[in-house]
């Protein structure tokens, strides 16, 4: 990362000292110039202290700490294109390209005319994929330093876009001889070979980046996905966990954590991961669903059943979260129906519960009337009724 800075006039008025900006690596010099300029902005608050303070915060990866130093050298001096520099590279950081090109261009009308620039506003104008005039940019960095690492890393994450892989490997390739120690190139490097399937050199320049960077988050998580393509679980389970061991909050090793508790069945771990990435990240695409279908594989179908409507309402085209509430409404039903009373085989009430004559199976003859029965023959009546006594 490239921070340029430059005083301005107005600032050179203030007697506080505005120390050096400290070599990158050195811890000790960037504190000591961290308090030198806390002591000029208590003293006299000079924008160029706020600005100096910013690049440096920046750099050590405290990005919100830098913004809020960088907008209040611009409040104070709205006129020194190098603080929109810095303000453009910290919103860059902070994933704010739109706001960040606003900056950049700023900075350019206002009469900067270096490669760090340029190769800034190329980079944020392919993130737009705007690439015929990302790639001007870059060029014109090029042109100006032709063994700027971070210009050809930039032309290599454009052909990859505009899917060139064999220019992008070797773009990056090139970005990393003249850059050995730029992060993202290593990233970029291992990720295409893990989606090319090549799982030794994925791991070869995520293994180089780890030497340069061992406390790195990104890094132990890009090594995770590597063993997890390869389908190795068990050590990509272990490279997420040193991630969460490394930067507690990041949301998207829980995820991962919680994909391989679920493909082992362990749903009760895997739901408390996909919990802890909703709650560090509440906008995280389709979560809900997931926390859904481990409710409902372990029969908690009301909750299941709140998660899978959260996730439909959300988003009305996710089929799973659609099928996983019908079978979660079905099951729940079922599960009620074995508590609730049979009602169609209720027995009848005494009053009502007596046998009845079931006449289609008893033949009925019609009695006659007693007057057409005398009448009747006398060998007739005699075949059909005994005396009483007689055998």
């Amino acid at each position: 990362m490239l921070v340029t800075l430059a005083s301005c006039g107005g600032d050179n008025r203030q007697t506080a000292h505005i120390p050096e900006f400290p070599k990158p690596g050195d811890s000790s010099r960037t504190e000591g110039a961290l308090r030198a300029l806390t002591r000029a902005i208590n003293q006299s608050s000079p924008a160029s202290a706020y600005a100096k303070r910013a690049a440096i915060l920046l750099a050590m990866g405290r990005v919100s700490e830098a913004l809020s130093d960088i907008d209040e050298a611009i409040s104070r001096n709205d006129n020194a294109a190098s603080y929109y520099l810095t303000r453009a590279q910290v919103l860059r950081a902070l994933q704010q390209p739109d706001k960040a090109i606003v900056n950049a261009q700023r900075a350019e009308i206002l009469g900067i005319d270096t490669p760090e620039l340029y190769t800034l506003l190329g980079d944020l104008l392919q993130q737009q994929n705007q690439f015929p005039k990302a790639q001007l940019y870059v060029t014109k960095a090029l042109q100006m330093a032709p063994y700027d690492g971070e210009a050809y890393y930039f032309k290599g994450l454009m052909a990859a876009k505009q899917g060139d892989t064999t220019q992008a490997l070797a773009l990056y390739q090139h970005s990393l001889q003249l850059k050995p120690r730029y992060l993202d190139t290593y990233n970029q490097l291992a990720s295409v070979y893990r989606s090319l399937g090549n799982r030794s050199a994925a791991l070869a320049y995520n293994g180089q980046a780890l030497r340069y960077f061992p406390n790195n988050a990104r890094l132990y998580y890009g090594r995770g996905l590597i063993y997890h393509t390869a389908g190795e679980l068990d050590s990509a389970m272990t490279c997420y966990q040193q991630t969460l061991k490394v930067q507690s909050g990041y949301y998207q090793a829980y995820f991962q954590i919680g994909l391989i508790n679920q493909k082992y069945r362990n749903y009760l771990n895997a739901l408390v991961n996909y919990q802890r990435v909703q709650q560090l990240r509440p906008q995280f695409p389709r979560i809900d669903t997931y926390i859904g279908y481990c409710h409902e594989q372990m029969g908690q179908y009301d909750l299941a059943i709140a998660a899978y409507t959260k996730s439909t309402t959300l988003n009305a085209a996710d089929r799973q979260a659609a099928a996983g509430l019908w079978r979660s409404q079905r099951r729940q039903y079922a599960q009620n129906s074995l508590f609730l009373p049979n009602t169609q085989e209720e027995a009848l009430p005494a009053t009502q519960n007596r046998a009845t004559l079931d006449t289609t199976r008893v033949r009925v003859t019609t009695i006659q009337p007693k007057a057409q029965v005398m009448t009747g023959s006398g060998d007739s009546l005699r075949r059909t009724i005994k005396p009483i006594g007689q055998n």
